[in-house]
């Protein structure tokens, strides 16, 4: 799952707030996850605890954030540096802003 979405194991132990080490060893063997940490990996995987859980039924929540191609371009300027992400914001709220006035 996290590969498709793209994460790293690093990213992933990130958005958990764990180490890589411990992600590397969830992929590597089954381990009996707490109620809240089965919550924050489906969370972080944008899926049902349900789904994690392998229940057929499981469905899949609506994705969340932007869709399509402002998704992919948001995932690829989150791996940017803080500063450069900071740009980014700036220059998208000035975009919407001076929009949405055009607009009104």
């Amino acid at each position: 799952m996290a590969a498709r979405l793209r994460l790293t194991q690093t990213e992933l132990g990130q958005k958990l707030g764990i180490s890589q080490r411990v992600v590397a060893n969830w992929e590597r063997k089954p381990v009996a996850l707490r109620a809240e940490q089965l919550a924050a990996l489906a969370d972080a995987l944008g899926v049902t605890a349900d789904y994690l859980l392998g229940r057929p039924d499981a469905k899949q929540p609506a994705p969340k954030g932007p869709p399509g191609k402002l998704r992919v371009a948001f995932e690829k300027a989150h791996k940017l540096p803080r500063h450069e992400q900071n740009q980014i914001v700036k220059f998208v709220e000035a975009y919407v802003s001076q929009y949405t006035s055009k607009a009104s």
